[in-house]
């Protein structure tokens, strides 16, 4: 069996033919007889000859050694057939399956198909079951079986603001995208604000279903977008453009969590079992473990449907300013120029032991996830940095300081090795060791690459729009203090982890595919681990 995004059960055939007989050779199985006609007669308002268009591609996710969810959008109801093959030609389909685009689902179509065999390349695409057109192929590899050792590339990046400005055009073209797929990936992971609900190029924040809908639409009619999804698998994440910036689950607005959730849902090839049951939270975190040979476990994490209020309020030196670095140790905010003291009771806020990120059901899979892991590297999907850089910690793991230690303590007294948070959101690319305070305990506990963004304004930009040449100093003058390894705050990119016998290779790329040079040093950020 395999299950449609909408939640109806459809079947699915082994080993039939990739062709019109298909249809037929489905009935041959007597329990698919209710599910078949009850989505005929669904269809039946479509005209035979009428063409269906599929309208944003195709798409592969959350791929494990013998699944993949599977994803396409059409313009109007349909019943569609999924065809999943070994060779591109369709000539020997391995599974297919049955799904329903409605207006409730905004005619996007979804499945998770399940039998399929380890370590394998399949090609896929789908049809409507009445009337003609058919889309795009789409390719995925399913990972290998736990013991198997095996090389890998997969890639990582996160905010894209794919959408139009006043002209219609896209403010940003995610060309990045591009330049990625052609990487010859096994797999990438879309790392959150996949897009802008409340881009700077709105007239207006997204309010409504439909309006959140379509920030996908308009993304995914982008080329390069539709490429990197078809090339092959990835795995999606969220962060907080989703559905407002910097939100939280504690005080988001309901409503507007659910919608922002829903749209989400449709439009990415994720599956359900992903969702933790946590009823403390706005909604149950989106979790997950994949396992990629004896080399790779992918840890997803969820930060922003369980945290706690941003302490940034307990934090304020005067109405509308806070405290820009309020966790420096006393001597270094002097040096700095600000008061020798956060404001009273703001250092309390942060490392309060009662606030968190991650909420209890999903910390407590975290540690499981690391603990049962017997992967040679662990990766921690991670919206937010989790390394320290003390300007603005708020928002970050840094603004939550006592679940941060937490954390980072379970890694080192556990004894875990190899561990590396791979993140975005800050619209830049910055590699450092993480540990828990680089003035007091510095040893190093994990690594982490923060890479990005793939399209909108970087980190730089912002900086020099706030605070001028100055301010961008003094950034990396702070960037100095924590040891940052590398450091590229003003270029679209992306993260390449290349696995094989002599270990992990990760370096940052921009477009076109070229390494980045570090800012400073002008060395490329270019990385080996044993």
């Amino acid at each position: 069996m395999v299950n449609g995004g909408n939640g109806f059960p459809f079947f699915q055939q082994v080993s039939k033919p990739c062709g019109k007989a298909k249809a037929m050779s489905m009935l041959n199985d007597a329990s698919a007889w209710g599910r078949f006609i009850f989505l005929v007669c669904l269809s039946v308002g479509m005209p035979a000859a009428q063409e269906v268009v599929f309208t944003h591609g195709v798409a592969s996710g959350d791929v494990r050694r013998d699944s993949a969810v599977l994803w396409t959008r059409v313009d109007r109801q349909a019943a569609l057939l999924l065809d999943v093959c070994g060779d591109r030609n369709f000539v020997h389909e391995v599974r297919s399956a049955l799904a329903l685009a409605t207006r409730s689902n905004d005619f996007t179509a979804k499945v998770e198909v399940t039998g399929l065999s380890p370590d394998t390349r399949y090609v896929y695409r789908w049809r409507p079951l009445r009337g003609s057109g058919q889309s795009v192929v789409g390719s995925f590899r399913t990972a290998p079986q736990s013991d198997v050792e095996v090389s890998l590339r997969f890639a990582w990046t996160g905010d894209a603001d794919g959408t139009l400005d006043g002209q219609g055009k896209a403010g940003y073209d995610l060309a990045l995208f591009d330049s990625m797929a052609e990487e010859d990936l096994d797999f990438w992971v879309f790392l959150g604000d996949t897009v802008y609900q409340d881009s700077a190029l709105r007239s207006k924040p997204a309010d409504t279903l439909e309006e959140y809908r379509g920030s996908y639409k308009v993304s995914r009619q982008l080329r390069p977008m539709r490429k990197a999804f078809r090339r092959t698998s990835s795995y999606v994440t969220w962060d907080d453009h989703e559905v407002q910036n910097d939100y939280d689950g504690a005080t988001v607005e309901p409503g507007r969590y659910a919608i922002g959730r829903q749209a989400f849902s449709e439009y990415m090839p994720i599956s359900p079992s992903r969702a933790l049951d946590d009823p403390g939270c706005a909604g149950d975190p989106i979790f997950g473990v994949f396992h990629w040979g004896s080399e790779v476990d992918l840890i997803l994490i969820d930060i922003r449907s369980c945290r706690s209020a941003d302490a940034e309020p307990a934090c304020m030196l005067a109405p509308g300013l806070p405290d820009l670095a309020p966790t420096l140790p006393r001597r270094v905010r002097l040096e700095f120029g600000l008061p020798a003291l956060p404001p009273a009771g703001c250092l309390e806020a942060i490392t309060d032991p009662g606030r968190t990120l991650l909420g209890a059901r999903q910390k407590q899979a975290l540690k499981r996830a690391l603990l049962d892991s017997n992967a040679r590297y662990k990766f921690i999907i991670n919206q937010a940095p989790i390394q320290q850089f003390f300007v603005f910690p708020f928002d970050r793991w840094e603004g939550y300081a006592a679940e941060r230690a937490e954390l980072l303590n379970f890694i080192r007294d556990e004894g875990l090795e190899n561990v590396f948070f791979l993140s975005a959101d800050m619209h830049a690319s910055l590699y450092n060791e993480v540990f828990i305070d680089v003035f007091a305990d510095n040893q190093v506990i994990a690594r982490e690459f923060v890479a990005g963004p793939a399209g909108t304004h970087t980190f730089q930009e912002a900086v020099l729009a706030v605070a001028g040449t100055a301010g961008l100093a003094a950034v990396n003058s702070a960037l100095n203090r924590v040891g940052a390894n590398c450091r590229e705050l003003d270029a679209f990119a992306y993260g390449l982890a290349e696995i094989d016998p002599s270990g992990l290779t990760i370096s940052y790329r921009g477009k076109a595919g070229r390494v980045l040079n570090d800012q400073v040093t002008s060395q490329p950020c270019s990385f080996h681990f044993e």
